[in-house]
């Protein structure tokens, strides 16, 4: 008998980064099973496209997680990574298959599916080491009917070194050539050994890796904010627009500054101060004639210099953290054992701590919203300043007796005669509006410890012949998530701190000044933070089995079949301790608990239809099914969700004309049913916006309906003295509240795949490889969340729908200026105003995939040359059935798009390796296409910067100086490409996800391997 592995696999051998590989056929058939089915068969052949990936490419250029190899991948959309700051998901590292989203495609280890780590059952890529990798294969199509829930995008299935024998060190750094920073390091031994007369083997890993973080002070590009924050730590006054100074008295203040000519500076404008009690005026972005008035700090790092002196705004990225600091620390083992010669059990135990952290700058305040206290929410601030019923938004509230007010700022309050409804009093009297940034207090922090432990064990075995076998395994896992914050503050002890006659000196010593940058006691700052520990654990059972065998032999080959039926159960707990409440600094959290539980049977069932005939060596047709019920509760408010079944199906076909080519087609209906965090979270989040109020908006300067837009502005809350001045600060933010649905049903997800594969055996073109894939995926009720963007370019008719300008229309209902700037969004068409996770999305993506591949002989050595590339045709996205749908192919994302949502049209790896003797030399080469920005899309006229197109070449060489020993270096990003620059963009002045931060790097990697 000879053996001989999966042609489809041989092929694809240009698979994210893969070289091109000779195909071997050895000595001796067997049956095999491949990712994507569970079907054992001589030759079985794979019908959905799928990349493999060699241990070799994993550690070539000495990354010390998965998820950077992956995301380097065309069909991988990078969401999650090292560069991710503030990334939301506690510094984890997911995979975005086609970006669906992370939550949208499956995580595996040997076909089975590991600890969850985050709400949404996503898998931390940092929780698996990389030494007992042998290979990874990712199924680009969908994979619901085979594998379950999630897999609506693909799979990703990691497989394990199986039988080693010997013992295996490792040891590899990498640093900037230019900075000498950012240094990474990791180091494992593996050993294993077969017993009992070779019928076992046991194999035991252990791996260290550790990873220097940057802040973005470390880099030139990103050392000065893109965006602005109206958060200062110098204070900012808000006249707001029905109680502002008379205009005489903010002529008089700044004429005595530095005669500014009265009436430039308008009466509804901001204000902030120096420390000698005089004020200063911030300036109107882009307009000449308004620079920043009456500044008496030195420009130091705390100032926006790519704005400065056009107009100020506080530095708050040169403190916050470019790269994520990691530290990790795993083990893990499998072993078999043939009890018989048809019986076989098998265990995989594994253990991960790692440390990672997050930074933020010093808290701006607040972030939450004020509101008069019957009407607070525990997670909002109270002031008994504000109007009973109403809000005072995301704004402080100062009386005029704070003690520590300016005298300057005194004059301007005293000639106040109107009235703010939202606020006790009027006139003179009334208290006034604030913001401020908590220097004083420090950065805000997360430091976070991840313990992830899983155990597995299980039988396999042969039935009453070779052709039938069985499988069943159980596995328990837990993950325990542990989150130190710092930094945070206390919204309502500030505030009755500010509204205190003594400013709160009977508080905490000295009292509170925010007028200007002054100094704080340690009793105050330790009066004002809200430190505390979060906890987060999963708990996940799952059990499985089933039988697979030949049903009956046709005359084109075997009818094979699977059945089988397996149950995963979930817990999951979230206490956010400090984190919960009237909170300012990171995204107020509330508790959260819940269980979800699948019980599911699934089959498939091959079927041959034809065998050696003319025009088809081989025609075979596989389908596949999954019934899947799902129950979730909600343990902390005891609620139960009913009962949701749904089905998933596949049907694909594979025709071989030839020797050399290959045809398969692909259909997969596919399923998922909602996580915890869809159902049961809720937070604030901050997305960057677009005002198209601002005075230097296209719509307001050259638009055709100008006139009508800028009356729905003074409708929407910009003040009639603020209307032709106000102009936005780039980057501006608002907030926003989000919320879990209890009621959501699964989504429903169909793809279609239909691709070649070419493999000359030989002629001229022997040697050459290539493949070609047509996918297209469309998600139907979709679990996705209202965009902010589009609500409010719906509210001023850049789509169309608000074409009376009403500040009726219902997404105007939901926006709250703070003066003339957005600073609160709800959403209009939800009677709570949230931001609620619902099915009424969908998502459609398609493109093509293309794979070449060539090795031969050149000289006295190999050349391997490959390409990966991939076409994307489009990518469609509905967030509602009130907001239309957008199609975002080339385009790049923005902060508050989410993560991984930028789309290239064209992404491609190039491969070039020559290997003479003992010595080979590699180059890998690869390119994302040009970009527009995304906000352009919800606001058509307006002008966005977007990228160019990225080409970054990464170099290597590699000596194996006896068998089993060698040593690898080399450069990545070798010519010291920098990432491309602008705005809106999604963190660092550009998408890190997306481009390289760091800059070129030099590694270093050594391997001793004794069998």
């Amino acid at each position: 008998m000879f053996k001989r592995k999966a042609t489809s696999i041989a092929v694809l051998i240009v698979m994210g980064g893969a070289l091109a590989t000779p195909v071997v056929a050895q000595e001796k058939l067997e049956r095999i099973e491949i990712t994507g089915s569970r079907i054992k068969k001589v030759d079985l052949t794979a019908t959905s496209p799928i990349l493999t990936i060699t241990e070799a490419e994993l550690k070539a250029n000495q990354d010390v997680t998965l998820d950077t190899f992956l995301n380097s991948l065309p069909q991988i959309n990078p969401a999650g990574t090292t560069t991710s700051n503030n990334p939301g998901n506690g510094g984890q590292a997911n995979i975005d298959l086609r970006g669906l989203g992370s939550n949208r495609n499956l995580i595996l280890i040997d076909g089975r599916r590991p600890m969850v780590s985050a709400s949404d059952q996503t898998v931390d890529l940092n929780t698996i080491p990389m030494a007992l990798v042998e290979s990874i294969e990712v199924i680009t199509g969908g994979a619901g009917a085979v594998y379950g829930a999630d897999a609506i995008g693909g799979v990703v299935n990691i497989k394990l070194k199986r039988r080693f024998q010997g013992l295996d060190l490792r040891a590899g750094i990498s640093n900037t050539t230019k900075q000498k920073d950012a240094e990474e390091k990791n180091a494992s031994i593996t050993l294993g050994g077969n017993f009992a007369d070779n019928r076992g083997n046991a194999v035991l890993s252990f791996e260290f890796a550790k990873r220097e973080g940057l802040i973005k002070g470390q880099r030139p590009f990103a050392a000065v904010a893109t965006s602005t924050t109206s958060f200062w730590p110098e204070g900012r006054y808000i006249a707001g627009s029905t109680n502002q100074p008379s205009q005489a008295a903010v002529d008089a203040l700044y004429n005595g500054y530095a005669g500014t000519p009265a009436g430039l500076i308008t009466r509804g404008s901001a204000h902030s101060f120096n420390t000698d009690g005089t004020l200063f005026y911030p300036g109107v972005f882009n307009n000449k004639n308004l620079d920043v008035i009456n500044w008496r700090y030195p420009v130091d790092m705390g100032v926006n210099t790519k704005l400065f002196p056009d107009v100020y705004s506080y530095n708050f990225d040169a403190v916050n953290i470019l790269t994520l600091p990691l530290e990790r620390r795993s083990m893990m083992g499998r072993m078999d054992f043939k009890v018989t010669d048809k019986t076989e059990v098998f265990a995989r135990f594994g253990y991960t701590r790692y440390e990672s952290a997050t930074a933020l700058a010093p808290t701006p305040v607040p972030t939450i919203e004020v509101k008069a206290p019957n009407v607070a929410k525990s997670n909002e601030g109270s002031s008994a300043l504000v109007t009973p019923g109403r809000s005072a938004l995301r704004n402080l509230v100062i009386p005029v007796t704070n003690p520590f007010i300016p005298k300057d700022l005194a004059v301007l309050l005293a000639s106040r005669t109107g009235d703010d409804p939202n606020l006790v009093g009027s006139g003179a009297s009334e208290a006034f509006l604030f913001t401020w940034r908590t220097v004083p207090v420090g950065l805000r922090q997360n430091k976070f410890t991840n313990e992830v432990s899983q155990g597995l064990i299980g039988a396999k075995g042969e039935l009453w012949s070779d052709a039938w076998t069985w499988e069943a395994y159980l596995s328990e896992g837990r993950t325990k998530i542990t989150n130190d914050v710092t930094g945070n503050v206390d919204t309502n002890k500030l505030l009755n701190a500010l509204a205190a006659a003594d400013g709160g000196k009977s508080l905490c010593d000295g009292g509170i000044n925010p007028f200007g940058r002054q100094s704080m006691s340690a009793s105050c700052q330790a009066y004002l933070a809200a430190p505390g520990g979060q906890q987060t654990t999963f708990d996940q059972s799952i059990g499985q089995a089933f039988i697979s065998g030949e049903l009956a032999q046709l005359s084109a080959g075997p009818l094979a079949l699977v059945g089988g039926l397996e149950f995963r159960n979930f817990k999951y707990n979230f206490d956010p301790g400090a984190g919960s409440g009237p909170i300012s600094g990171f995204n107020v959290q509330s508790p959260a608990g819940g269980k979800n539980s699948f019980k599911d049977v699934f089959g498939e069932l091959q079927i041959p239809l034809l065998s050696r005939a003319p025009m088809a060596k081989s025609l075979d047709l596989s389908l596949a099914a999954r019934h899947s019920t799902a129950k979730a509760t909600d343990t902390l408010n005891n609620l139960d969700t009913p009962s949701q079944s749904s089905n998933a199906f596949s049907l694909n076909l594979t025709w071989v004309p030839s020797d050399d080519l290959r045809a398969r087609m692909s259909l997969q209906k596919a399923v998922r049913a909602p996580n915890f965090g869809e159902l049961f979270d809720g937070s604030g989040s901050a997305p960057q916006i677009f005002d198209p109020c601002s005075a230097s908006s296209v719509a307001r300067t050259t638009g055709a309906d100008a006139a009508k837009l800028a009356a729905l502005c003074q409708a929407t809350g910009v003040s009639a003295s603020n209307l032709a001045t106000y102009a936005q600060l780039p980057g501006s933010q608002l907030g926003i509240n989000q919320a879990g649905n209890i009621n959501l049903k699964p989504e429903k997800g169909n793809s279609v795949t239909v691709g070649l594969v070419w493999v000359p055996t030989d002629g001229m073109f022997k040697g050459f490889s290539g493949s070609i894939d047509y996918y297209s995926f469309d998600v139907k009720d979709a679990i996705l969340t209202p965009d902010s963007n589009q609500l409010i370019a719906s509210c001023y008719n850049y789509d169309g729908s608000n074409a009376q300008y009403s500040k009726d229309h219902p997404a105007c209902k939901g926006i709250g200026r703070s003066g003339a700037d957005i600073g609160v969004l709800e959403n209009g068409y939800a009677a709570d105003g949230l931001f609620a996770n619902s099915n009424e999305g969908r998502i459609k993506t398609s493109g093509i995939d293309l794979a070449l591949g060539w090795s031969d002989r050149v000289g006295p050595g190999r050349l391997d040359l490959g390409a990966n590339l991939n076409f994307l045709l489009k990518h469609e996205r509905k967030a509602a059935s009130y907001l239309q749908s957008k199609s975002y192919e080339g385009t790049v994302a923005y902060f508050g798009s989410g993560l991984g949502q930028s789309f290239p049209k064209t992404r491609g790896i190039f491969n070039i390796r020559y290997k003479l003797g003992d010595v080979s030399v590699d180059s890998r080469i690869r390119y994302i296409g040009s970009m527009k920005n995304r906000m352009a899309l919800n606001f058509p006229g307006e002008v966005f910067t977007g990228v160019p197109d990225v080409t970054y070449v990464d170099l290597g060489a590699t000596w194996e100086f006896r068998k089993g020993m060698s040593v690898r270096m080399g450069l990545n990003n070798a010519f010291d490409k920098k990432p491309p620059v602008y705005a809106p963009n999604v963190q660092s002045g550009t998408d890190p996800s997306t481009y390289d931060v760091i800059g070129r790097r030099l590694f270093a990697q050594m391997q001793f391997t004794f069998n």
